[in-house]
């Protein structure tokens, strides 16, 4: 849906309450949309991209409109910022009249660790922003999404990297994000995609030459195409009063050395408190998140012996995400200030971005790119002097480098020589608004940082674990070395339950309910790599009373104890309430005396993910109707998405669609669907039986087997541990169809339509073996197995006859002259693209969603 008949300046005005900046409208209007955004902080770069995008998309002409990408990925370097950026582009939205989903209209989604009811990726036609954190969204770009199954990575990848506009915001604070940015934009290019893909890169402090990677060159020696303030800017009387806003700044008194540390967060507390004005906002600036918490907690003690008594926050990013918005819908509220003041201490996490004025900042010595950052957040607004208002006030904050071997954990997480050279400059300033600094250059040191190359990105499109359930570290691109996260929660169970043996209970059901379901996405706290790492401590006094650290294995469907040590990137990782560790005041503490942790899980019940995991729930349906319900979603998609992407092979898309089920009527899937709902007629070929859970597959024999031992009735069962339909269905239509031109791509997308049967093909280790030696079996599939006839329903009118399944692809080489599978998933790869591929699949996933609700809610 486009609307029309609204230029640029009457768009920006109905929006924000205000018209735009000249440099915004000619983001807005002018061809081409440039690759970096380069204006100092405070002069609306939020607004710019977002409603540069929003015009383009929603309000140009069809040209411009086409070459517009359909989703806007906002991404940011801290989770600070999240909220924040979510809020304002929702309520321009809001502003716009364009935000009912029911008509088409714009969809603003997070993408965060845990489960969630956002469900965005289910929409993949519709107009959407996604906003998330460099961790969040660089590691689904690269299929491997921190904090979510895995089965759900390829669904992800393939609509962040398809038909999307990147913002990559505030870059210099992102590291070897940064450089992982400008490859997959390369990538992309080179590689191709379903519809546009452009990338625009914002700072106040960019280094364009950072953009520069073997993948993403520039042109014959330009440099890169970028907006920056012009003339008719600087003489606009808001940016100019913006631009001249006053900072004096001045070095403090106190400097933080090996050998202050212990009194250091003491003495800085009574600075901070002695320069606060009251009825204004103070600032606190400090470089790491156990020193902000303990300059917080000095702040508190001093603050509480005053008759007026400032308010005080702690804002850093190892909250959970609830916690962390209510504190900073409160600290940054900069209208509810009260008669005392107000005092927040942070990290880094707020220099980016954060839109907060302080009249008083105080900074520890930072590289100088997060310098001018933390300037941005004093007298944002130019309003500090003026009308009776307190002048601004910067102090910095030395951090002693003499000693390199002595202070490199102060240092931390910079590098000595970054804070030398920042230093440097600051020992010269007496000044720190815009205008004193527009003039300050200060030459850092070149970071060596991994480069994402075209063989990774390939390697990592095969999303297949290893046999310890192990994957590929995609932590390298994404941040440096132990900036990396984990995801932590806390829950509460019976740890004297003997049937338990102190392990988390099985997210077993009761009546249909999930009873220990996925963790939610407020429960959820990001802690990084080296801080689990460090707690080891905290884990063994948790351990020492029976309280150990699990993760949850999807292939065994059973809870793993992690040491610290063993923690990797993106791990979701499970405490015991009574292990502590976490504050709401004060955030991820890893101190056994912040206990019980409160459970603060949302709504929402899933399942833990699981290989042989199936939804089943809704109401009964038959096969045939299934099978009609899906392919009927996959025609509307091509309706609703054909006119803007023309280059996808649709054809290929539906008929996989039609097909994707046909292996449900195997009987393990048929003995597993009676055994969970014993009312279904058992001459019926089931898809869905009604109820929830996951399914034991099994083949009943004939007669009811009288026998004692459970390995006898193992066998005479033949439970099927990790059978997967979707290779049924795709072996039969391989079989059947072994000279269609798109076999092989039908085939994939029929394999691929639940992320767990992709571009390899083995047995797992927890399988059932079939008793006969030698015969091949992967996925709960024995050679030989047989599926029955089924009418599909499709206007080909498509039959899939009697068939018995074949497994030799799954062998190396060819097998009866026909290339195994590996060898066509590879060619599929190779020959469209990862990028392609992947949405590809996606398109099949979509329409198994929409059909299984349009089914099971008849």
């Amino acid at each position: 849906m486009r609307n029309t008949g609204m230029d640029f300046d009457s768009f920006f005005q109905q929006a924000t309450g205000r018209p735009p900046y000249p440099y915004q409208a000619r983001l807005g209007t002018q061809e081409p949309l440039p690759q970096v955004l380069s204006v100092p902080t405070g002069v609306g770069k939020t607004a710019a991209a977002a409603l540069a995008w929003l015009y383009r998309r929603r309000y140009a002409d069809d040209a411009v409109k086409l070459a517009t990408p359909r989703r806007l990925v906002y991404c940011l370097p801290m989770r600070t910022l999240v909220e924040q950026t979510r809020n304002a582009i929702s309520g321009w939205v809001e502003n716009l009249q364009i935000a009912d989903r029911n008509t088409g209209g714009v969809r603003v989604a997070v993408l965060m660790g845990g489960e969630d009811d956002q469900r965005w990726f289910e929409h993949p036609e519709a107009d959407q922003v996604l906003i998330g954190t460099q961790d969040m969204l660089l590691s689904r770009s690269l299929n491997r999404g921190y904090g979510m199954s895995r089965y759900a990575w390829p669904v992800h990848f393939s609509l962040l990297n398809n038909d999307s506009l990147w913002v990559i915001d505030e870059t210099q604070l992102m590291g070897v994000g940064l450089t992982t940015t400008a490859q997959l934009a390369g990538l992309r290019r080179k590689l191709a995609t379903y519809g546009q893909s452009h990338t625009l890169w914002m700072s106040a402090t960019l280094d364009s030459n950072a953009l520069a990677t073997v993948d993403h060159l520039q042109s014959d020696g330009d440099d890169w195409s970028a907006e920056t303030l012009q003339a008719d800017d600087t003489n606009n009387e808001r940016v100019f009063q913006l631009l001249n806003a006053k900072k004096p700044c001045v070095k403090a008194s106190i400097e933080l050395t090996p050998d202050n540390k212990k009194t250091y967060a003491g003495s800085l507390a009574e600075l901070i408190v002695a320069a606060h004005v009251s009825g204004e906002l103070t600032l606190v600036v400090v470089n790491r998140v156990n020193r902000a918490q303990e300059v917080f907690e000095a702040i508190k003690k001093l603050v509480g012996k005053l008759d007026v008594k400032p308010e005080t926050s702690l804002i850093h990013s190892r909250f959970r995400p609830a916690d962390r918005s209510n504190i900073q819908a409160a600290a940054l509220d900069e209208s509810t200030i009260p008669t005392a003041g107000r005092i927040v201490i942070s990290t880094q996490a707020i220099e980016a971005g954060v839109d907060i004025s302080s009249t008083v900042l105080f900074t520890e010595l930072a590289p100088w790119s997060s310098l001018v950052q933390r300037f941005g957040r004093c007298n944002r607004r130019g309003m500090c002097g003026v009308n009776n208002k307190a002048a601004a006030q910067v102090h910095w904050i030395d951090i002693d480098t003499s000693n390199p071997k002595r202070v490199a954990d102060l240092a931390l997480p910079y590098e000595i020589a970054e804070l030398e050279a920042a230093r440097a400059a600051m020992n010269e300033l007496a000044e720190v608004g815009p205008q004193s600094l527009a003039g300050v250059e200060v030459e850092t040191p070149r970071v060596i940082h991994h480069v994402l190359r075209r063989k990774d990105l390939l390697d990592l499109f095969d999303t297949t674990a290893d046999l310890s359930v192990n994957d590929l570290d995609v932590s390298r691109y994404i941040r440096d070395s132990d900036d990396c996260d984990v995801q932590v929660y806390w829950r509460d169970w019976d740890l004297k339950d003997k049937t338990l043996g102190g392990k988390p209970p099985m997210p077993k059901l009761d009546d249909g309910s999930v009873m220990f379901p996925a963790p939610s996405r407020d429960e959820l706290c990001s802690v990084s790599i080296a801080a689990v790492r460090g707690s080891s401590a905290f884990i063994k006094k948790a351990a020492n009373k029976d309280i150990l650290c699990y993760t949850w294995d999807s292939l065994d469907r059973q809870w793993q104890v992690v040491k610290p040590n063993a923690a990797r990137p993106g791990m979701v990782l499970l405490f015991h309430s009574r292990a502590g560790g976490y504050d709401r005041e004060l955030g991820w503490t890893a101190d056994p005396k912040h206990a019980p942790v409160s459970d603060c899980r949302s709504e929402v019940g899933v399942l833990q993910a699981s290989m042989d995991e199936d939804d089943l729930a809704g109401r009964p349906l038959s096969v045939e109707a299934h099978l009609r319900d899906v392919g009927q979603a996959a025609v509307a998609l091509r309706q609703a998405l054909q006119s803007e992407l023309t280059d996808v092979p649709w054809s290929s898309v539906i008929r996989a669609a039609w097909w994707h089920d046909v292996g449900k009527s195997h009987p393990a899937f048929q003995g597993a669907v009676i055994a969970s709902n014993s009312q279904l007629d058992p001459n019926q070929l089931w898809a869905k039986s009604g109820k929830s859970g996951y399914l034991n597959y099994q083949i009943v024999p004939s007669e009811t087997p009288d026998v004692d031992s459970d390995v006898m009735i193992e066998v005479l069962l033949q439970l099927r541990r990790g059978f997967r339909h979707e290779l049924a269905s795709a072996l039969a239509w391989l079989q059947q169809h072994p000279h269609d031109p798109a076999s092989d791509l039908i085939a994939y997308l029929i394999a691929a339509h639940h992320g767990k049967v992709r571009m390899s093909l083995r047995s797992m280790p927890n399988e059932n073996q079939p008793p006969d030696a030698g015969r091949l079996f992967a996925r709960g599939i024995w050679d030989g197995d047989e599926l029955p006839r089924i009418e599909i329903g499709n206007a080909e009118g498509d039959i899939s006859e009697a068939t018995k399944l074949s497994l030799g692809l799954m062998q190396l080489g060819e097998c009866d002259g026909h290339p195994s599978w590996l060898a066509r998933t590879i060619g599929l790869r190779d020959d469209l693209g990862p990028f392609r591929l992947a949405f590809l699949e996606s398109m099949v996933r979509v329409a198994d969603w929409r059909g299984s609700e349009k089914g099971t809610s008849k």
